[in-house]
C-alpha cells in the first residue's frame, strides 16, 4: 500500500524561489556543503526534528537535500514576514459512494442469468439491471399451490367440530366462583368488625391501667411531700407510704399485663386469624382455578385439531408467499440513478472466479455487482494519527483529481474516523492511519466523477492571521535548542527562536525575530568549508550530499 502521506513531504529544493534572496557576492554553495558533510555540531543543525511541536502539528516531513550544483551560487536568504498563513496537509484520496446497493442471487436456489446490463452503464430508477431464470423455483410454486388448497379444506372441517362441552363446564366454574366470594366476605367481616372490637377492648384496658397508676403515683407523691414538710410533723405513717407503694407496683404489673395482651393481640392473634381467613380465600380461589383448568383441558381436546389444521394452513400459505416473493427477485430493477459496477466479492485465492454474463449459473447468495449512488459521491483520504486531533468535521478541503489536474474542487470534511483504518492494522500495525471523508460543496462538481478515481486532498487545518514566519529551511535545531542565522550588515549571527505551527513551506516564529529581518538558509561556517572543498570533483560532492540527507 502506498504511503498516503507521501504528498506531504517538504523538499527545501522545491521551495518557492520568490521567497528566497541571495546577498551579492555570497558563496551559497558553502552552506549546503557544510550541512551535507555533517562531521561536527552542524550535522545536527539539519532540521531532523524541525521543531518537534510544529511537525506534530502538521504531520509533514522536512527533507534537506544539499545541492552539489549550487557551489558557485550566492548564499540564499529569506525575509522575516508578517501576514496570514494557511496550515494544511495534502494527502492522497479516492472517490467512493457513500450509499450503494449490492446485487446478488438472494434466492436459496441456483439461478441462470437471462439478461444483464453491461458494466459501466448508468441506470435510472425503474430500469432493469439483471434478470434471472430458476426452474426449481417455478416448480416449487406450482406444487405449493396444490398443498395450500388441501390445507384449507382440512381446516374448515376441524373448525365445524368445535362447539362442545361449554355449558356443563360453565356451571362448575360458577360454583367455584361463589365459594371464592363467600371466603372473601368472611375475611372482610373479620377485618372490618371483630378484629377492630378485640383491639379496642385491649386498648381500653391499657388506658384504664395507665389512669389508675397515674392516680396512685400522684397520691404517693403527695404523702411523701407532706411528710417531708417539718411543719406538718409526718401526717402519714410509714405503713401508709409502703401500702401506697405496693399499690403502685400492682398497678404497674396490671398495666404491663394489659400492654402485653394488646401486643399479643396485634402481633400474633390478629395475624393468626387473618392467615386462617386468607388461606380459606386462597383455597377457594385454587378450587376456582382448578375448575377453569379442567374446563380448558377438556376443551383443548377439541381445539387441538382445529388449531393444528389452522397452523398447517398458515405455514403452507407463508411458504407459498415466500416463493412468490422470491419470484419477484428474479428481476432486479434500479431503485435510483447509479453506475453498474461488476463486483463478485472475490478476494484473490479465496473462492473460484465468477463470471457475470448471460447464461452463467450463479450459486445462492453469490454477489454479482454493486450500484453506487452517483449523487452521494465523496472523497475518502487517510491521515496519520500525529495530526488526527487537528482534523475535524466542517473544515475546508480542496480536491484535485488526478484525471483533471487543472481543476480544484472545494469541499468540507464530513466525517473523521474514530478508530484507525482496519486494513492498515494488518499491513502496518505500528502505523496508525485514520479515514477522513470529504464532501464536495457544489453537487454540480460531481459530474464526471466515478468511484475509484484518485485525487490529491488538501485539508485546511487552520487559517492564521498576522503571524510572523520564515521558510522552514531557515530554521535549525541543535539538541533541544532551535535557532536561525540572521543576516545583518554583511555579517551573520546565530539567534535562538521559539517556533509555532508550520505548513509545507513556512514556520511561525513566536519570539526571537522581528518583521523585515533576513535569515540565511545556511550558516557562515558551512560557507567556509565549501570554499575549502571547491577542488573536489562534482560527482564526489553529489554522493556526499545524498549520503548525508536528513529527514525530520
Amino acid at each position: 500500500m502506498s504511503d498516503p502521506r507521501g504528498d506531504s513531504q517538504i523538499d527545501v529544493d522545491q521551495l518557492d524561489s520568490r521567497e528566497l534572496q541571495a546577498p551579492p557576492g555570497g558563496p551559497g554553495s558553502q552552506a549546503s556543503r557544510k550541512i551535507a558533510r555533517g562531521s561536527g555540531g552542524l550535522t545536527r543543525l539539519v532540521v531532523w526534528t524541525l521543531l518537534a511541536a510544529a511537525v506534530v502539528g502538521t504531520g509533514a516531513f522536512l527533507v534537506l537535500r544539499p545541492r552539489a550544483k549550487a557551489r558557485n551560487s550566492a548564499l540564499a536568504t529569506a525575509d522575516v514576514t508578517r501576514g496570514p498563513l494557511v496550515i494544511s496537509v495534502i494527502e492522497g484520496g479516492e472517490v467512493e459512494a457513500e450509499q450503494r446497493k449490492t446485487i446478488s442471487n438472494s434466492l436459496t436456489w441456483p439461478v441462470v442469468i437471462k439478461t444483464v446490463v453491461p458494466e459501466g452503464t448508468t441506470v435510472h430508477e425503474g430500469d432493469t439491471i439483471i434478470e434471472f431464470e430458476c426452474k426449481e423455483l417455478m416448480d416449487a410454486i406450482s406444487t405449493q399451490k396444490i398443498t395450500v388448497t388441501g390445507a384449507e379444506n382440512a381446516y374448515t372441517a376441524a373448525r365445524e367440530n368445535l362447539v362442545l362441552k361449554k355449558k356443563e363446564l360453565d356451571n362448575k366454574v360458577q360454583k367455584a366462583e361463589q365459594a371464592v366470594l363467600d371466603a372473601q366476605e368472611n375475611l372482610r367481616r373479620y377485618k372490618e368488625g371483630q378484629a377492630t372490637i378485640d383491639e379496642n377492648e385491649a386498648r381500653s384496658a391499657v388506658l384504664l391501667a395507665e389512669g389508675d397508676i397515674a392516680l396512685a403515683k400522684e397520691k404517693l407523691a403527695f404523702k411523701k411531700k407532706a411528710n417531708a414538710n417539718p411543719e406538718l410533723n409526718n401526717p402519714y405513717s410509714q405503713n401508709e407510704i409502703q401500702s401506697d407503694e405496693l399499690s403502685v407496683a400492682r398497678l404497674e404489673l396490671s398495666l404491663t399485663k394489659a400492654k402485653t395482651s394488646l401486643e399479643m393481640l396485634q402481633k400474633y392473634d390478629h395475624a393468626r386469624e387473618l392467615r386462617k381467613l386468607n388461606i380459606a380465600v386462597n383455597d377457594a380461589q385454587l378450587e376456582l382455578e382448578r375448575a377453569k383448568l379442567e374446563a380448558r383441558t377438556q376443551l383443548l381436546v377439541s381445539e387441538a385439531e382445529e388449531q393444528a389444521k389452522k397452523a398447517t394452513l398458515d405455514m403452507q400459505k407463508g411458504k407459498l408467499d415466500d416463493y412468490l416473493e422470491d419470484e419477484k427477485k428474479l428481476v432486479v430493477k434500479a431503485e435510483k440513478t447509479g453506475l453498474v459496477v461488476y463486483d463478485t466479492g472475490s478476494r484473490g485465492w479465496s473462492g473460484s472466479d465468477v463470471v457475470v454474463d448471460v447464461g452463467q449459473r450463479i450459486n445462492p447468495r453469490q454477489q454479482l455487482m454493486i450500484i453506487p449512488d452517483m449523487t452521494t459521491l465523496q472523497i475518502k483520504t487517510k491521515v496519520y494519527e500525529a495530526i488526527i486531533d487537528q482534523v475535524a468535521a466542517g473544515q475546508e478541503a480542496f480536491v484535485r483529481m488526478d484525471a483533471r489536474p487543472d481543476l480544484t474542487l472545494k469541499g468540507t470534511v464530513h466525517r473523521v474516523g474514530v478508530l484507525p483504518a482496519s486494513q492498515n492494522r494488518w499491513l502496518s500495525p505500528n502505523v496508525k492511519i485514520f479515514d477522513v471523508v470529504v464532501r464536495l460543496d457544489d453537487p454540480k462538481t460531481l459530474d464526471g466523477l466515478k468511484p475509484g478515481m484518485t485525487s490529491k486532498v488538501e485539508l485546511v487545518l487552520a487559517r492564521l492571521e498576522n503571524v510572523l514566519s520564515v521558510p522552514v529551511a531557515a530554521v535549525f535545531t541543535e539538541q533541544d535548542r532551535t535557532f536561525v542565522w540572521r543576516a545583518k550588515n554583511g555579517s551573520q549571527e546565530r539567534v535562538p527562536v521559539q517556533v509555532g505551527r508550520m505548513n509545507e513551506s513556512r514556520v511561525i516564529i513566536t519570539s526571537g525575530l522581528t518583521e523585515g529581518e533576513k535569515v540565511l538558509l545556511a550558516p557562515q561556517e558551512a560557507q567556509q568549508e565549501v570554499a575549502e572543498d571547491e577542488g573536489e570533483g562534482e560527482a564526489s560532492g553529489e554522493n556526499d550530499a545524498r549520503s548525508e540527507e536528513r529527514r525530520v
